[in-house]
């Protein structure tokens, strides 16, 4: 069990440094339920730090569901439904790999109200999340590029859409819960 979860985890690696593609994970529905929970938990953490309430951070996390309802849907129109588990899995371990990265990066950066409080050190450290964010961009476009078998601009556009649905989704059950 151990060295499963090791050589998964250099798979994830692999992943992040464009060396592998999500069909070098294992098929492991556990595994993206693991990493859903371990996301909602960050999520969480995040949403009441920046002061959400308990209905926004469920909210975010039906969001979250939504994009991963959008991209089953895709990949059965593209006609490769089995591909699900191991391109969800491939875009919540990237995804998490790097919002670990990424927010101690922001709780350091934090909310200066006026340019001028900005300090160097927070410049530099909000310059490092930008380009950890293209990074992350560019696994999950050849992420999609790869699950989906479309060129990258079609990636690109999935992802979009991925977005687009979380997003909507999220502000949507944010206000049915009165979040808003």
């Amino acid at each position: 069990m151990v060295s499963a979860s090791l050589r998964t985890l250099a798979r994830v690696r692999d992943l992040c440094l464009f060396r592998a593609g999500p069909q070098d994970l294992p098929y492991s529905p556990r595994a993206l339920i693991a990493l859903l929970i371990v996301g909602a938990l960050l999520e969480t953490f995040w949403d009441l730090h920046q002061g959400g309430g308990v209905a926004m951070v469920v909210a975010a996390n039906l969001g979250t569901l939504a994009a991963l309802g959008a991209l089953r849907s895709m990949l059965r129109w593209r006609g490769a439904p089995e591909r699900f588990v191991q391109t969800a899995l491939a875009m919540l371990a990237s995804g998490l790999v790097f919002e670990v990265l990424v927010l101690p990066l922001l709780l350091y950066v934090g909310h200066p109200l006026k340019p001028e409080q900005v300090s160097g050190a927070q410049l530099l450290a909000a310059l490092v999340v930008f380009i950890l964010l293209l990074w992350q961009l560019g696994i999950s476009v050849r992420i999609l590029r790869s699950s989906l078998q479309v060129p990258v601009p079609g990636a690109v556009l999935a992802l979009f859409a991925l977005g687009f649905v979380d997003v909507v989704a999220a502000v949507l059950f944010a206000a049915a819960f009165g979040a808003a």
